[in-house]
């Protein structure tokens, strides 16, 4: 059973989440669909491109982990606990469900060259 339905986010970690936003937004002439600053984190800024089914995603981060702070797939489920439990049982190392704004639950795991992705569904 093929639990991913699609391939719904890129996720670019930045330094400088104005100027990748300008470059992004100004040189290549994508359109801004959201832009949220986390509350009290200036450190924690997103910004959302409407690329078609696809949506690029700056995710401001000042305090780089280089390794970690590499591009991410995010992928959509409809089901999350079954495609949690599904991925899993098909050998696939999935981190704890968790909640990171309300009515998202993600997983995060890696492909076998430790490639980040996440399974999401938004209820």
């Amino acid at each position: 059973m093929n639990v991913i339905k699609g391939l719904t986010k890129a996720i670019l970690y930045v330094k400088d989440i104005d100027t990748q936003t300008d470059f992004y937004r100004d040189k290549l002439g994508l359109t801004v669909k959201t832009r949220k600053n986390i509350e009290g984190r200036s450190d924690k800024q997103w910004v959302e491109f409407d690329t078609g089914e696809c949506t690029l995603i700056l995710h401001g981060n000042l305090e780089t982990q280089f390794g970690k702070d590499r591009p991410k797939l995010a992928f959509h489920v409809d089901d999350f606990e079954n495609a949690y439990q599904t991925l899993t049982e098909n050998g696939v190392k999935l981190s704890p469900i968790r909640s990171p704004s309300p009515g998202l639950k993600i997983a995060e795991g890696a492909d076998p060259e430790g490639n980040p992705f996440t399974i999401d569904c938004e209820n």
